[in-house]
């Protein structure tokens, strides 16, 4: 699989005219990876956007001293790192690799170099990613909704 194809694998960038992702491409930095390799590690600055074209990924989440709980698995067409990206803060979460596999990563410093010296394409990127916030913002809410109710009719509660 060239890289080319990989990016046209990843959901964040399906929306993408193939023009821009052709342009993303010389952005985009290949790696192969092991089971058990540290994508992201939470607490940590943030390294960049990563996107799996082979392999399984688990995040994790600190809860409490050295226990980490797993929050999903990830697979193929999947990326991670967004919101480190556009904040530049601490890893909200580490993302380990569950199996061998092949990622691509937008760094920061690339993306930020590609403001400047192509805005078209970082506009894409940009609107790529803002969309994909939006939905997961929405999804997290209807969680929220859900649980609010469940705790609501758990206790005999009504809203209001």
């Amino acid at each position: 699989m060239t890289l080319l194809e990989g990016l046209s694998s990843v959901r964040l960038f399906a929306n993408m005219p193939p023009s821009a992702r052709e342009r993303l491409a010389p952005w985009v930095v290949e790696r192969r990876v092991s089971a058990g390799d540290v994508l992201i590690k939470e607490g940590e600055p943030a390294a960049g956007l990563f996107m799996l074209v082979e392999g399984e990924a688990v995040v994790c989440k600190q809860v409490s001293g050295a226990t980490e709980a797993l929050v999903t698995r990830v697979g193929v067409g999947d990326h991670l790192g967004e919101i480190d990206l556009l904040d530049a803060e601490s890893a909200t979460a580490s993302v380990l690799m569950a199996t061998d596999g092949r990622v691509l990563v937008l760094d920061i410093e690339r993306l930020r170099r590609m403001l400047v010296t192509d805005r078209a394409l970082f506009a894409h990127v940009a609107k790529a990613l803002f969309v994909d916030l939006a939905e997961k913002v929405r999804q997290t809410n209807q969680r929220v909704r859900e649980t609010i109710a469940w705790g609501l009719e758990a206790t005999g509660e009504t809203a209001g």
